[in-house]
């Protein structure tokens, strides 16, 4: 008896150290002197369990049309990146939905973590690639430094407190010319379901409480990825509507996907009368003949870890055609125009002055790139800020 209890507190100092050492370096990685804490994160641990143990004892793969979708879509951006990678970390697996994409011919071994242990269990594995699972929070990376050849996060980077702290985390395991591959949800996420739930609670109780949790806009992930020191960001927009018969199915799905609120501001349970006027709003100011319907607003981004091979934007001033010479391109093409036979072809001065123009306005085109990347290039240079 006293064994197994000097072994589980032995497990115990052991699990506070790593605890502590983990607290310490995402402190020391945080670009800000506080770190948010807007999620309850046991919270979400609970809430992804019971998404993997299903409703009523219902398939709970039916719910995962959208990361399913998400996650082939990451997977296709993976091989568009002409290499093979040797360690791949898939960050918030979930049931494996940008794993089972991987075969051996990009991949060599993929390392699946999720906060949930259920989800991990019935996560889907590669189909020839080496795979482990580890249980592990998003916000405490068990990975050495420069140890990952990749890291990819499929909708799962949107439930972090410490957001710069995450990202400086893939940053400090990665290795150099490594990148970071994901989506998460978006600010625009759920903004019918947020206005109708807001005006009912205003309608039936005086005020209102958040029931969607806070997503992050494009332009403060760009400049979080800046500040964690990523390099050649790609950051894009995917806007999906998706059609429910009403707010009940939408929010049914919501917690079958594990996606439901987990802030601490939540309340733990709306008004039955509040609910029905929620639906009913819903429905009048977004409805259709279809039903409603549901934006997902998904951001994608790949950023790389700097090293000294990778490609630099040319030097300010380097340009050798002025972003003046625009209206020229208008011009060339009216006396096009104006030198073509009766028959309507080009006489041989006009196609001369043709290609000039198409030569004119590649070189307008590549000077318009290099001001931007420029510009991109002092941005996140800080001696020139």
């Amino acid at each position: 008896m006293a064994r197994a209890y000097q072994h589980s507190f032995l497990k115990l100092l052991v699990r506070k150290a790593e605890q502590s050492a983990c607290q310490a370096l995402q402190k020391s990685m945080s670009s800000q002197g506080s770190i948010m804490n807007v999620f309850d994160r046991q919270a979400k641990r609970m809430q992804k369990e019971r998404a993997a143990l299903g409703h009523g004892g219902e398939d709970a793969s039916v719910y995962d049309y959208i990361k399913d979708e998400f996650g082939y879509r990451l997977s296709d951006r993976i091989f568009d990146i002409k290499r093979k990678f040797k360690t791949v970390v898939d960050l918030g697996c979930g049931r494996g939905h940008v794993t089972k994409h991987l075969y051996n011919d990009t991949v060599e071994t993929v390392y699946q973590c999720d906060l949930s242990p259920a989800m991990l269990e019935q996560a889907a594995v590669s189909p020839d690639a080496q795979t482990h699972k580890m249980v592990v929070d998003e916000e405490c990376l068990p990975f050495e430094e420069s140890s990952v050849d990749l890291v990819v996060s499929n909708l799962s980077l949107h439930w972090v407190n410490n957001l710069p702290g995450c990202l400086a985390q893939i940053r400090h395991i990665l290795k150099n010319d490594c990148a970071l591959v994901g989506s998460m949800f978006g600010g625009d996420t759920l903004y019918q379901l947020r206005v109708a739930l807001q005006l009912a609670e205003i309608e039936r109780e005086g005020g209102f409480a958040p029931h969607i949790s806070p997503f992050t806009t494009v332009s403060d992930l760009g400049n979080l990825m800046n500040r964690a020191g990523f390099t050649m960001l790609t950051i894009d927009i995917d806007d999906v509507a998706i059609t429910y018969p009403s707010m009940f199915e939408l929010m049914q799905d919501l917690k079958g996907m594990g996606e439901n609120n987990c802030s601490w501001s939540r309340k733990p349970q709306l008004h039955r009368d509040t609910m029905i006027a929620a639906a009913s709003i819903y429905k009048e100011m977004y409805g259709n003949e279809d039903g409603v319907p549901a934006t997902f607003q998904v951001i994608n981004f790949i950023g790389w870890k700097p090293d000294v091979n990778q490609p630099k934007p040319a030097e300010r001033g380097s340009g050798e055609v002025s972003l003046k010479d625009l209206h020229r391109v208008e011009e060339l093409t009216k006396q096009i125009n104006n030198l073509r036979d009766d028959s309507g072809n080009p006489s041989e001065k006009a196609e001369r002055l043709s290609r000039a123009a198409e030569e004119l306005e590649q070189d307008i085109r590549n000077a318009a790139k290099l001001h931007t990347e420029t510009e991109s290039n002092d941005n996140n240079d800080p001696k020139k800020r």
